[in-house]
């Protein structure tokens, strides 16, 4: 053992003896072949506070008991792809276990539980299944760690453990409750293809590097409550059956959700997206809730579909914010939200009615060739540059009341009733059909005043239209008339005569 290793373990030893034993004694020496050979056996494995000196591993359980008790557990065996039985349980509590632990293609029928434990080499339980409930609670691994092509058949307990290394959970299947609340990953955590076919809960679960949930599965409840992920989140194609919650979840870097299915009811209330949020081509077929979501990097939901009521509510885009072509089929709303950036919702549906009532839109605001097929509210809302209403289709009453419009577009835009008092706009970008259908929309509403000063700011506007200017025709005519080698006219011709 060097130096450095010695020091870490003396570190760990005193740790476990002040605060993993009951008694605070200091913890026993076992040799890994006597814990090899109680497996081998099938007798139950139970130690508490002890330090397993070498190697764990299942190639061992192919020898004769006589030969694991005989033999120096570190000597290497070569691998096989034979599945190996382990029908007693295991319990190892607030110990240290200095040496690999290698249990690949191994079926535990019963009981497996690792609690507080330190794992000082490297870790592996790649395509083993666990019959009965598996638990790795409060454990330490120091190395790399992989559950790659597991099954955990009982309940799974990861919960409070610290992960140093990467960490491999690949398509591993979870069958009953799975627990990682509380978990730290130090270093990349990669769970892509993994199933969850119970409830799982990553409460508090700290991913300081990249995390991979890509094409996960979660046909259960799936809480992420309070989790940091420090790193990038991937969970494209990913699928929620169930409930899924993000609340007051807070990631650094870059999250995707794209092409995310969530079949449940879904919630991001309070999230703070630090990096980009990318929730392009994501469908949410339940109640959805971004209610008090900050969004501080570039927020895309480009062609996301909302099948049933969302709430943006009260939430804050702090940069570029893209809904284009994306479908509300329910209510949905924006109530009090603010756009500090440019806000794009070119070309979405609204099929049912949407809320925009109170919101602020510091920048350019484009809902060119939108469809509202319910009612649409903007009141109270202020639109510090421009709305582009181009091509726009309102079906149904579109309320602007007590609103503030700096330049307004409505070029070619559809509506049957339009309540917008004509002194909230500053400047309508100039087309006379918009603005004729604008002066008919306040005759119809019987707002006189409204019609009045519309049509009188249309005729000013009118007026003082600078009157068409041809000197550059004379110019050109000047210039043709000096290449062909003719003097200029003079202001007033001579005859022969005079």
């Amino acid at each position: 053992m060097n130096k450095s290793l010695a020091v870490i373990l003396i570190g760990l030893i005193l740790f476990l003896a002040t605060s993993g034993s009951a008694y605070g004694e200091m913890p026993s020496a076992v040799k890994a072949n006597q814990v090899m050979l109680k497996i081998k056996l099938g007798t139950p494995v139970e130690y508490d506070n002890v330090i397993i000196k070498g190697n764990l591993t299942s190639e061992w359980l192919r020898l004769p008991a006589r030969a694991i008790a005989r033999l120096p557990v570190e000597e290497k065996m070569p691998p096989s792809d034979e599945t190996t039985l382990a029908n007693n349980s295991i319990v190892i509590k607030n110990s240290i276990i200095d040496g690999r632990v290698d249990f690949s293609n191994t079926s535990f029928h019963k009981q497996v539980s690792f609690v507080n434990t330190i794992f000082l080499e490297n870790v592996s339980f790649i395509s083993s299944t666990f019959e009965g409930d598996a638990t790795f609670a409060n454990c330490r691994f120091l190395k790399i760690a992989s559950t790659t092509g597991s099954r955990f058949n009982g309940r799974a307990n990861f919960s409070q453990t610290y992960f140093k290394w990467p960490a491999f959970f690949i398509d591993t299947q979870f069958g009953g409750i799975t627990d990682f609340s509380l978990a730290r990953f130090s270093s990349v955590a990669y769970l892509s293809g993994s199933q969850f076919n119970g409830p799982v809960g990553f409460i508090g679960t700290q991913f300081y590097d990249y995390a991979e949930f890509f094409s996960s599965q979660f046909a259960a409840d799936a809480f992420f409550d309070e989790t940091y992920f420090g790193g990038d989140a991937n969970f494209i194609e990913s699928f929620f059956g169930q409930v899924a919650e993000f609340n007051k979840t807070i990631f650094e870097n870059e999250s995707s959700f794209e092409g995310a299915r969530f079949a449940g009811s879904t919630g991001f209330m309070g999230d703070i997206f630090n990096g980009m949020a990318y929730f392009a081509s994501t469908q949410f077929d339940k109640e959805t809730s971004f209610k008090q979501a900050q969004f501080r990097g570039e927020s895309i939901f480009a062609k996301a579909k909302f099948n049933d009521l969302v709430e943006f509510i009260d939430c804050s885009f702090l940069a570029v914010t893209v809904f284009r072509e994306s479908e509300f089929l329910i209510d949905a709303t924006f109530r009090n939200t603010s756009f500090l950036g440019p806000s794009d919702f070119t070309a979405s549906k609204f099929q049912d009615s949407v809320d925009f009532s109170g919101s602020q839109f510091a920048d350019d605001a484009d809902f060119c060739g939108v469809i509202f097929n319910g009612p649409a509210d903007f009141s109270r809302s202020t639109f510090f540059e421009k709305i582009n209403l181009q091509d726009t289709e309102f079906n149904k009453n579109v309320h602007f009341e007590s609103c503030r419009i700096n330049t307004l577009n409505l070029t070619r835009s559809r509506y049957e009733w339009l309540f917008l008092h004509w002194d909230s706009v500053s400047h309508l970008e100039k087309d006379d059909e918009a603005h004729k259908k604008l002066i008919s929309n306040y005759e119809r509403l019987q707002w006189q005043k409204d019609s009045s000063d519309c049509r009188s700011a249309c005729s000013i506007e009118t007026k003082a239209e600078p009157a068409k200017d041809y000197s550059w025709i004379m110019e050109m005519l000047n210039i043709h008339r000096f290449t062909q080698g003719f003097a200029l006219l003079p202001d007033q011709g001579t005859g022969k005569n005079d």
